[in-house]
């Protein structure tokens, strides 16, 4: 590493980095690339910050973070041997069983980020809360792609594993808010993505928004409560208003937790 990057980047935001599986999927030299990149961006750092204060105050924030904790989040080895299992193939008298899929364990986690101009003053906090969920899809080798949304929904972000590669990561915290928010194209694009997933095993949507939709009583007329059910996706909310959220509630949600709490 850089004598620049220790004097740009403290002690405490390099050892969160080289903790996390999500930079150490990283080469050496990606490693140091994306040190290069960030080591004098603000919101980069704050965002660290966050994550950090996050995980000192880890017993509080289970409360308002859904399945932060690696091991309420991994399968066992026998799990592990279960899902296997039900996938393994019998053709006459030969057994396949896909142990090549022992990296392919867990479908994408998926998250819905709404970049509204109304979002904007929440846009660091966002990104901070987001960050320990890279970690721990890498330690799952699970893929993890973000959805920004506002009156469209942006091309996803794709991080392969959970390994925070440049470029994609500076897209992901350089996104630009705004206009107005639709949910229906986002949750389109998130319900196609899963229609896509060959894995079907512990499918994740997380939608982080204000709750202020152009389009809620198309949400409303579409009800998406019985296709989520079908494709088996577990939807957790972060609203920044449970005031707001009263007003348009996302009534499908299995878990909502209030950022102003």
């Amino acid at each position: 590493m850089t004598n620049d990057s220790r004097t740009l980047l403290n002690d405490e935001i390099l050892h969160f980095l080289y903790s996390k599986a999500s930079f150490q999927g990283l080469s050496e030299e990606e490693q140091q690339q994306f040190l290069l990149r960030f080591q004098t961006d603000d919101v980069f750092k704050e965002i660290i910050e966050i994550s950090i204060a996050l995980e000192e105050t880890i017993t509080e924030v289970e409360a308002t973070m859904p399945k932060i904790q690696d091991r309420d989040f991994l399968l066992s080895q026998q799990e592990q041997k279960e899902v296997l299992k039900e996938r393994m193939v019998v053709n006459g008298n030969v057994y396949y069983v896909p142990f090549d899929e022992l990296d392919h364990i867990y479908s994408p986690m998926i998250i819905a980020l709404q970049q509204s101009n109304t979002m904007e003053e929440f846009d660091t906090f966002c990104k901070g809360i987001i960050l320990p969920l890279f970690n721990l899809c890498a330690l799952q080798r699970r893929d993890i792609i973000i959805l920004p949304f506002g009156k469209e929904t942006k091309a996803p972000l794709h991080f392969k594993n959970g390994i925070m590669d440049t470029p994609t990561f500076d897209s992901f915290l350089n996104g630009e808010h705004s206009g107005e928010a639709a949910i229906v194209p986002v949750l389109t694009k998130a319900l196609q993505l899963f229609k896509n997933d060959p894995i079907n095993n512990q499918r994740d949507l997380m939608i982080i928004t204000d709750n202020q939709f152009t389009d809620f009583n198309d949400l409303i007329q579409q009800d998406v409560t019985h296709t989520l059910r079908a494709l088996n996706i577990d939807v957790s909310v972060i609203a920044m208003s449970e005031i707001d959220f009263e007003v348009q509630p996302i009534t499908f949600a299995d878990k909502v937790f209030f950022a102003n709490e």
